[in-house]
């Protein structure tokens, strides 16, 4: 997505050669720097304001006739002057934000379709990745700011199914189910529902940490997502808690039994019975969990938070 943009300074001497080049029938016109320091451009006697094409580049000129940079408002749009005046399109990566401009300049907001992508710009225009609620609906932007879609084809994320489909509020409906092909269905000892806005939130709070320290952050792994949601329905159903189940299994063997590859994983688990985001901050206190969440080695995740039997359990399965 991001394209490489190069700003090059354009001194007077170069740009009055441009011009003596590319419009002989205009040798009148010229550049000229004022005693402030700031450039204007002249045709005859005439000073040059407001939007000005100069050799098929775009400048803007206030009212007393000098060249602006930065950031330029007009007519109710935004437009970034770069440190030669010429006004941007397309991506440019602006004090480390990115941000669109369409072919007029004009700074874009809300979702845009660049090389068959969807990325979405907040209200200043900057481009979102991670975790965003865009209208009530919950949407995983990768690191690059590309819209990631599920295999089905679907955009939006975290439903009580998996990764498609509407957002589900923290108490969903009952009796949510999170089977899984070729794991054995779980019985249904307890009614449960999906806390898929403490999962989204949790992942938020577990990428922030991680890129405060330096770290990439990790991404959404559906599979993942479904082994967590399991395993922690798994031991609300049989009333335990324990990363090996009584049957002697753990998310290692139900990993290799979906055909999951992987070279490196790992499991935190998790409960309370007040407050299911609350689970992120348990993991964080204790060096074992932690050390899982800010491992550089793993760059997948799945999050399952499930509520019932009177008790939040969460479960966050890691791999590469």
């Amino acid at each position: 997505m991001k394209k490489t943009f190069f700003t090059k300074m354009t001194s007077a001497v170069i740009v009055a050669a441009t011009i003596a080049t590319l419009s002989p029938l205009k040798a009148s016109a010229e550049w000229t720097q004022n005693d402030d320091r700031t450039w204007s451009y002249k045709e005859g006697n005439k000073v040059a304001k407001g939007w000005k094409n100069i050799s098929n580049e775009w400048y803007y000129f206030n009212e007393s006739g000098r060249m602006k940079t930065d950031w330029t408002y007009d007519k109710g749009n935004w437009y970034y002057l770069n440190n030669s005046g010429v006004m941007q399109e397309g991506w440019n990566n602006i004090n480390g934000i990115w941000y669109y401009f369409n072919n007029s300049g004009e700074m874009q907001i809300g979702w845009i379709q660049d090389n068959n992508k969807w990325y979405y710009m907040n209200s200043n225009g900057a481009m979102q990745t991670g975790i965003q609620n865009i209208a009530g609906k919950i949407y995983y932007l990768d690191e690059s700011g590309k819209l990631i879609e599920s295999s089905n084809g679907s955009s939006q994320l975290f439903s009580n199914s998996g990764y498609s489909g509407q957002a589900s509020a923290y108490n969903s409906a009952d009796n949510d189910t999170v089977d899984i092909n070729g794991l054995p269905q779980l019985p249904r000892n307890y009614s449960i529902s999906i806390q898929a806005m403490a999962e989204n939130k949790i992942f938020e709070l577990m990428n922030e940490k991680r890129t405060e320290a330096g770290l990439k952050p990790l991404v959404i792994d559906n599979e993942l997502v479904q082994i967590a949601r399991y395993k922690s329905n798994h031991m609300i159903q049989y009333n335990y808690f324990d990363h090996t189940t009584p049957e002697g299994n753990n998310w290692t063997s139900w990993l290799k039994a979906i055909n999951y590859e992987y070279t490196t994983t790992g499991e935190n688990i998790a409960y309370n019975n007040y407050e299911p985001v609350e689970l992120f901050n348990q993991w964080w206190n204790s060096p074992g969990h932690k050390a899982n969440m800010m491992n550089p080695s793993y760059t997948k995740v799945g999050i399952g938070v499930i509520s019932g039997n009177d008790k939040y359990m969460g479960t966050q399965t890691f791999s590469n």
